[in-house]
This record gives C-alpha cells, sequence and structure tokens, in this order.
C-alpha cells in the first residue's frame, strides 16, 4: 500500500503515535469485549455465523438483530474491533426509560465491517485527494464546530472506495473515531448501526449485556446519533457504496436523511453511482473518472508485478490500460490477470489479443476481496446500476441500446429527432414518400407504450447521466460515455438484438446523413457515429448473412457521406463490405454487383491505389458489357471510370479514346446537359490538357463549366473540379494572371463547400502554389505548398500520390529560391517512398 498522504510533519508524527497505540491495543475478530467465561477458547475455534434479521414494513421499528454469540457464550464482534481509551459510567437512573443511551463517552478508534486499508495496489490520485482533503478541511489543530459532507461519484469500478479509503489512512490522527458504513442496502446499513451501538456503550454497565434482549435498528440509530452529537472532537462518517438514493417508491430505497447522522463535530463522506446527491454538499461534489495514463499505467504494473520497464515494455502497458479506458477496477483486473499467468506476463500483447477476443468474459471476473473490497467485477457494478435505472425507466435502458450502435463519444441531443413529416428513411424514395412512417429506433423506444420526443429522450438521458453510465461534457454540450460501459451495452445483447438495434440506429444516422447535406460541421460530427454503427452493423450480420435491402441502401447513404469528406479508407470499408454481401446474395452478375464493384473500383483509385482500381475497373466493363449492353447507363459508367484511373497513371491516349467514346455515347442516350454527360466532357477536356492540346482543352472546359454552372450551380462540388480544371490549362499556356484569379475562386468556394481538409480542396491549394511559383511569387508559394503538404500527410497520407506531388512541388519551389540542401532532403525522401 502507498503511504498515507500528510498536510505535515506534525500530522505525520501524531499518525506514527497513534500506529503504534493502535496496534497494542486491537482485537482480534471473535474475542470477546470482556471476560468471556470459561468457554471462551472453545468459542472461538467454532465456525461464526451470522443471521440477518427478518425486516419489519414499519419504517419506524426498522430490523431487529438478535445478539450474535458462539459456543460458551463468548460474545462476538463483527468487523473491525475497535479499541477503548476510558469510560463513563451511568447509573440506571440516567437512562430514560424506552431509549438506550450510549454511555462510553470517550470511545477511540474506527469501525468497519470489512478492512479500512486500501488495497495493497493503490495508486495515489494526487488531485481527487488533494480536493477531498480542501472540502472537509483537513487542517492542522483544526476545532471548527461545522459539520461537512463531502459526495463522492462517479461509475462504478472507477475506485471510489479507494480514494476515500486513502483518505481515512491518511487522516486518521485527526478524529476521535471513524466510522465506515456498507450502504448498500438497508440491511448493511443497520447491521452496522448496531455493531457501532456496542461499540460505543459502556460494556461495563448491567443494561449492556451481550446476552441482553434484542436491539431494536431504530434505538440503535437514535443512540449512535445522540452520542455523535455529545463529543467535542471530531468524527468521521463514511457512507460507502449508497447507490439506491433516487427512487423512493422502490423497495431496496435508502433514505439518507433518515440514516445519514448531524452532529456540529462530524465530517460524513458518501460514494455513489447516482450524481443526484451531489446538492448534500455546500462545497461541491467530487466525481472519481478514469484514472490519468500514468496512474493507469503504474496500477496496472503494481497488480501485475512487473519486473522493471522497458521501453517496449512501457508501450504495451499504455496500449492495454488504454484499451480499459483507464477504469481503475478494470485495469486492476487485467493486470492481476496478467500477474498469474506467466505466459501472458512475458509477452503483455497476447493479453491485448486475448481482451479483445473475450471482453465480456474478462470483465466478468470477480477480483479476490484483497484487490478488490468487494469482490464484483466490473460488468456485476454496472448490471446493479441497469436494474435500477430499469425500474425507473423503461425508456432509458432501451436508450442505451441505441448509445451500443453509436459512437461513445459526442452523443448530442440533435441525433435523436424524430423526423416525421416525410419517409424516415432516405433509401425508400429519397425522403419523398407520400405517408410518413415512424422509424424503427422510436418504435422500439417506445414498445411500453412510452411517449418518444425530444423531453423524454432528455430525461432517459438524465437517467443514465445520474447513475454515472453516461456523463454531460459541456465543452461538446453533448454527452459521452466510457468505453468499456459502451462495449457493455454492446456486449449484453443477444446476435437478434444486435442486428435488430444496430439496424434501427443505422436507419437514424441516414435520415440524419440526408438532413445535414451541405452543412459541413454537421457531417464531419455524424463520422464517428457513422462508423462506429457501421462496425457493429458489419459485425451483428457477420460474412454471408442476408442484410436486408434497406440497411444496404442506407449504408450507401453512409458511404456517400464519406466520400462528400474525402474520408477515403473509411469509405473504402464501407464499399468493400457492400460488394462482398452483395456478391454472395446476388451473385457476380447481378447489375446491383457490378454496381459494387465499380463504387469499390473508384475508392482503390481515390486512394491512389491505380494498379488495383484499373483491374477491378476492367473486370468491371467486361462483365457489364456481357450482362447489360454498351449503352447502359452502368456499363457508361464503367467506362468513364476506367478511362479516369488510366489518365491518372499517364496512359493518356487510352483514356482519350474511351473518353471520346463515352461522351458520344452519353450525349445520345442522356442528353448533352445530363450531370453524367457533363462529367464525360470535363474528363476527356483534362486528358487533352495532359497531352498538350490547350486549345481544344481550354473550349471543351469552357462548354462544359457553363453548363455545369447553369445545371448543377457554381458551389456544386463538380463544378468546383471544373474551375480548377480550366484553371490547370490556362496555367499550362501561360495565362497565368486568368489562371492564379481561377485558382483562387475555386480555392475560397472549396473551403466553403467542402472543408479545408477535403482532399479537392488540398489540390486547389497545390495548384494556386504552382501557378504562384510560375510567376515568381516563391514566398506565398512556398507557404501554401508547406501548408498543403502539412493537410496531405494528415488527410491523405505520406504515400498517397497526391502527398509525394505536394513534397516534389515543395522541392522545386525550394531550389527556386537557392534552398538546395532542403530540396535534396525532400527529393531524397520522395525517392525513398
Amino acid at each position: 500500500m502507498s503511504d498515507p498522504v500528510y498536510d505535515s510533519e506534525d500530522d505525520k508524527r501524531a499518525w506514527d503515535r497513534h500506529n503504534i497505540d493502535e496496534t497494542a491495543d486491537i482485537h482480534e475478530s471473535g474475542g470477546a469485549g470482556g471476560e468471556a467465561g470459561g468457554g471462551e477458547e472453545e468459542a472461538r475455534s467454532n465456525l461464526v455465523s451470522l443471521i440477518c434479521a427478518v425486516q419489519d414494513p414499519a419504517h419506524s421499528r426498522g430490523h431487529q438483530y438478535g445478539n450474535i454469540t458462539i459456543g460458551g457464550s463468548a460474545p462476538v464482534q463483527i468487523g473491525d474491533v475497535i479499541h477503548y481509551s476510558s469510560y463513563t459510567t451511568f447509573s440506571q437512573a440516567d437512562t430514560p426509560e424506552g431509549l438506550a443511551i450510549p454511555t462510553q463517552a470517550n470511545f477511540t478508534g474506527a469501525y468497519a465491517y470489512s478492512s479500512l486499508q486500501p488495497v495493497a495496489a493503490y495508486v495515489p490520485r494526487f488531485e481527487l485527494q488533494r480536493r477531498l482533503r480542501e472540502q472537509l478541511a483537513i487542517l492542522p489543530n483544526r476545532h471548527s464546530h461545522e459539520m461537512r459532507t463531502a459526495v463522492v461519484w462517479g461509475l462504478g469500478g472507477a475506485g471510489k472506495s479507494q480514494l476515500v479509503l486513502n483518505h481515512v489512512q491518511g487522516h486518521r490522527p485527526h478524529y476521535q473515531g471513524v466510522f465506515w458504513i456498507e450502504a448498500g442496502s438497508k440491511e448493511t446499513i443497520e447491521r452496522d448501526y448496531i455493531q457501532i451501538y456496542k461499540q460505543i456503550r459502556n460494556p461495563f454497565h448491567p443494561s449492556a449485556s451481550y446476552n441482553s434482549t434484542t436491539i431494536p435498528v431504530e434505538d440503535a440509530i437514535a443512540g449512535v446519533k445522540s452520542w455523535l452529537q455529545g463529543q467535542e472532537k471530531r468524527c468521521l462518517w463514511v457512507m460507502d457504496s449508497a447507490d439506491e438514493v433516487d427512487d423512493d417508491t422502490s423497495e431496496l430505497y435508502i433514505d439518507l436523511a433518515h440514516y445519514l447522522p448531524e452532529a456540529s463535530q462530524l465530517d460524513r463522506i458518501v460514494t455513489t453511482r447516482s450524481s443526484r446527491i451531489q446538492g448534500m454538499s455546500s462545497q461541491g461534489s467530487i466525481e472519481v473518472k478514469e484514472m490519468t495514463e500514468q496512474e493507469a499505467v503504474d496500477l496496472f504494473r503494481q497488480c501485475a508485478n512487473l519486473l522493471p520497464k522497458s521501453e517496449h515494455d512501457e508501450h504495451e502497458v499504455l496500449t492495454i490500460v488504454k484499451e480499459l479506458g483507464c477504469l481503475a477496477l478494470a485495469v486492476t483486473l487485467a493486470g492481476s490477470y496478467v500477474r498469474e499467468d506467466p505466459e501472458i506476463s512475458l509477452n503483455l500483447g497476447l493479453y491485448l489479443s486475448e481482451f479483445q477476443q473475450r471482453r465480456a468474459q474478462l470483465l466478468s471476473q470477480r477480483p479476490h476481496r484483497l484487490v478488490h473490497q468487494y469482490g464484483e467485477s466490473v460488468l456485476s457494478t454496472w448490471e446493479i446500476s441497469y436494474s435500477t435505472i430499469r425500474r425507473q425507466s423503461p425508456m432509458a435502458v432501451k436508450l442505451l441500446n441505441v448509445l451500443a450502435f453509436l459512437n461513445f463519444d459526442d452523443v448530442f441531443l440533435d441525433l435523436f429527432v424524430e423526423r416525421s413529416t416525410r419517409q424516415q428513411s432516405p433509401s425508400l424514395g429519397h425522403g419523398r414518400a407520400s405517408q410518413p412512417q415512424k422509424p424503427r429506433w422510436v418504435e422500439m423506444l417506445s414498445s411500453n407504450g412510452g411517449i418518444v420526443n425530444h423531453n423524454s429522450i432528455k430525461s432517459a438521458l438524465k437517467t443514465l447521466g445520474a447513475y454515472s453510465l453516461i456523463s454531460w461534457r459541456s465543452n461538446q454540450l453533448a454527452y459521452g460515455m466510457h468505453k468499456l460501459v459502451h462495449a457493455w451495452g454492446h456486449d449484453r445483447l443477444d446476435t437478434g438484438q444486435k442486428r435488430a438495434w444496430s439496424s434501427a440506429v443505422l436507419e437514424l444516422l441516414s435520415v440524419m446523413i440526408y438532413d445535414c447535406r451541405g452543412d459541413l460541421n454537421k457531417e464531419r460530427r455524424l463520422v464517428p457515429h457513422v462508423m462506429a454503427n457501421f462496425i457493429a452493423v458489419s459485425s451483428a450480420y457477420g460474412e454471408g448473412y442476408q442484410i436486408p435491402t434497406e440497411d444496404r441502401i442506407n449504408l450507401g447513404w453512409v458511404a456517400d457521406l464519406l466520400h462528400r469528406l474525402g474520408r477515403w479508407d473509411d469509405k473504402y470499408s464501407v464499399r468493400l463490405f457492400l460488394c462482398q454481401v452483395v456478391q454472395i446474395m446476388q451473385g457476380l452478375e447481378h447489375p446491383d454487383t457490378l454496381t459494387s464493384m465499380s463504387n469499390l473500383a473508384t475508392v482503390l483509385s481515390e486512394q491512389g491505389k491505380y494498379e488495383q482500381a484499373e483491374e477491378m475497373h476492367r473486370q468491371t466493363l467486361n462483365l457489364s458489357l456481357t450482362v447489360l449492353g454498351l449503352e447502359h447507363t452502368n456499363t457508361l459508367m464503367s467506362m468513364n471510370n476506367l478511362a479516369t484511373v488510366l489518365r491518372k497513371q499517364g496512359k493518356y491516349e487510352q483514356a482519350e479514346g474511351i473518353l471520346r467514346q463515352t461522351l458520344e455515347l452519353r450525349s445520345t442516350v442522356l442528353g448533352v446537359e445530363h450531370p453524367d454527360t457533363l462529367g464525360s466532357m470535363n474528363n476527356l477536356a483534362t486528358v487533352l490538357g495532359n497531352q498538350g492540346k490547350y486549345e481544344e482543352a481550354e473550349k471543351m472546359h469552357r462548354q462544359e463549366l457553363k453548363l455545369s454552372s447553369t445545371v448543377l450551380g457554381v458551389e456544386h462540388p463538380d463544378t468546383l473540379t471544373s474551375m480548377n480544371n480550366l484553371a490547370l490549362v490556362l496555367c499550362d499556356q501561360g495565362k497565368y494572371e486568368q489562371a492564379e484569379e481561377m485558382q483562387q475562386r475555386t480555392l475560397e468556394l472549396s473551403k466553403v463547400v467542402l472543408g479545408v481538409e477535403h482532399p479537392d480542396t488540398l489540390g486547389s491549394m497545390n495548384n494556386l502554389a504552382t501557378v504562384l511559383r510560375n510567376q515568381g511569387k516563391y514566398e506565398q508559394a512556398e507557404k501554401m505548398q508547406q501548408r498543403t503538404l502539412e493537410l496531405s500527410k494528415v488527410v491523405l497520407g505520406v504515400e498517397h500520390p497526391d502527398t509525394l506531388t505536394s513534397m516534389d512541388n515543395l522541392a522545386l519551389v525550394l531550389a527556386d529560391q537557392g534552398k538546395y540542401e532542403q530540396a535534396i532532403s525532400l527529393y531524397t525522401l520522395v525517392t525513398a517512398i
């Protein structure tokens, strides 16, 4: 165990003296409070049985506990037996009739049913410890006659009890008496009141005999409260795990107002999973969240009993605690598990692999009581909260199912707006159906007859927050969950439930995607949720399972969102899954399969994987010609896409031939002003420019740009592409001023429409820097190329062709300014990649 924290050297010396005295006077549990009689030795060898009282529904009577004895009538003290210092004796006449008055005036010591020692591997959490000391005003020579209360709350397993145990051990010299009450139920609270009552009574008074009749609980509570009010020195009263404090209609409800004593010389600490009792403390509450990464690493190392750390070892430990979300109990269990397995302790990477495969099983392991005071598993602590919430709000526990299929961070209320003015899923009629349809997630939330609206959702979220399963994050104006709570919410559902809820949440997101088109900030905010949901959906259905058409179309909306944001890797994951699913369900030659293959090949091209993209485009085109015919729109799309990837590889003549054929066919089949036809015109003009046919290219670009501006609008992404390409061909002809003007306009619009980090915006930045360099504006060009390269590395990756182009262009502008060493360094790096 870590050394206790002292406020001064005087505190430490006092604590050392206190430890010496207490060690000398302590009695073992099961020992007698006074003379035991002739059967004492035999009694100590017998098994001690604890018989719980029968509960009386009348609160005023409470529970009653008979005296606990073993063979030879030797009395038994439950918990840590307390040493005595001095007594004040009262006569029978001093005791008011009907109330057993405690008669030990100067009791000193501590009571707890379990040990008051923090676990041996306890890691100090200095900031929380400091706040707890400040709230209780733990100061040297304190003589304040003011009752103070500290509420310590947070998620089950976060380390609340261990924090308070550490505080108790570090500050026992400040208190005449310390009383630790296990407040998980009324029975344990009343059991502890009975035992404390017995401890503080005068054991030499005739009425204090342990062989007397049973002690009414309410008498014990009143007696203990009365004794505390009469103390001149400070005492500490801890109510640990007081979780059932919200619903006064529940049989499990704990009335803190009744059970918490009040006295001027009393410090009170309440630990709870409920955030609703924060107001008990005028000094504010203390929320115990996840540990810092360093605290979690230290805790894991101590629990795992690892050898002196190496750099590699430290990285693996950090990876493990991050995967566990730095939750104290989870880290403790993981470390203990590693300690017991020699193979894993020598190769920590094995634990992470095993955890990812058997997460629920490992989190359900119960620790040894020497490791954790109450021997609860991570999951059991949350299941207790779940049961309590289910009694209070059936909608809240169902909303927890919804949250399991979103990202665990940034859960904002706008996600749950019911859009009932149109068809809910954009996959059916793109939102233009005549009859409104209630979304599935709303139907599932309201299956018990509840009304789902903005207020009921807020109320359900607050209920989950009250038990720390989610928490409000004011900097985001949204709720968040601990990642292990999020995983538990998912893992506790069976396969059928996972499919149903993941599909319903996918529909919710697809509607949101449809509604927030054009709002870049909202679209970006959706990305973590759609990707978390995609992972859940793909996992729920598994390989080869028949995924409903509705879900496949909604996943198409997800891919479109990712395309608009230029998130090629995420888009590839979604398109690959859809391609595999459709091929299994429909067969290789089905039109839907061919469309999926074409979409996947396009993403490969966007990722810069041109050879793979060309191969898949050729396969798709050959199948389309056989199955659909030359003039089918899907076949024409395959031709256009193949030509595009050929151009990117510098195969200009092949690309030009295919594009001329595609443009002619599309003009005939679709019309000159169709967006697909305009796309073919733009692509053909671009490849003409690539071959130095600038006049023809410029003429076609201007014609296509004029049509696109009219048909699609000036701010449409395809129109911006046309503007960019026209600027390029102007630059190639040496018309730099016109090119710069058009590139500036394109870049400004791209930042607004697409965002600064979109790949097309980065392309505009690169092209503008090039035209600046061509005019000799080297400083401006260098600055823009530097910015383009920095963003490209993050967005596209170091090895993406566009990133390499940015590096090459930056090297050129550096060389133009005589910065040869920097230029050579960049050239070398590009060559190496």
